[in-house]
């Protein structure tokens, strides 16, 4: 086994990726312990910047801490999960009204690019690995986010995005809910190449309330 690396801001951010992944994986499903040591070891970092690890992912809202226990994965209810859609809903729509008033050239070109990249996914056989699909989407979302230029929004938004990403694999997305998907993407490129901030909002609040219906069922089909 290789020696820890130095505990510096680098070393605990790598092992908040390593969490992550593991999080969303699967690896460590709602509600079991993260053991310190076995997560230096895997990171290759010391126990102390596991631990300052711990203390960012309980800010993001994947962990909880127990004095004299250590960390818990954050096993989300369908309820609370459903209210962290309803919290997307509102402040990524505010975030793309934000883009829409505040967005350069090249933030067009690179939204419209991510939106192909998603559109074209679904005309491969790639659609089956459902991770490219959805790593398409936090793309592009993150670029709505960026061309808002709102750093103290984007921050907030990252402990309300990044919990439901966890959950939202697109798994439940039949061809028809991932191809109205992608038109909701180009939509809102077109919605913020107007600059017209109140389609950008009401399109992706949208988008995103569909995805919710999507992943819970709750169209009632």
């Amino acid at each position: 086994m290789k020696p820890p690396a130095p505990q510096t801001a680098s070393s605990a951010e790598r092992a908040c990726q390593v969490i992550r992944d593991a999080i969303q994986s699967g690896q460590y499903p709602g509600g079991s312990w993260l053991r310190e040591q076995s997560i230096a070891e895997l990171a290759q970092v010391s126990r102390t910047s596991v631990r300052q690890a711990f203390n960012m992912l309980a800010a993001e809202g994947f962990v909880e801490l127990h004095p004299n226990r250590g960390a818990m994965v954050v096993d989300w209810t369908e309820e609370n999960l459903l209210q962290v859609f309803d919290l997307r809903a509102m402040l990524e729509g505010y975030g793309c009204e934000l883009a829409a008033m505040n967005r350069t050239e090249q933030d067009l070109t690179a939204l419209q690019a991510e939106a192909d990249v998603f559109s074209n996914l679904l005309l491969t056989e790639a659609v089956a690995e459902r991770q490219l699909v959805a790593e398409s989407n936090n793309r592009f979302h993150r670029l709505i986010l960026t061309a808002g230029r709102n750093p103290r929004l984007a921050s907030l938004l990252v402990a309300v995005v990044q919990v439901p990403i966890v959950r939202q694999t697109f798994g439940k997305y039949d061809q028809v809910a991932l191809e109205r998907s992608a038109l909701q993407h180009q939509d809102l490129v077109l919605a913020i190449r107007a600059r017209d901030a109140q389609w950008a909002q009401a399109t992706m609040r949208a988008h995103i309330l569909a995805a919710k219906n999507v992943i819970f069922d709750k169209s009632g089909t």
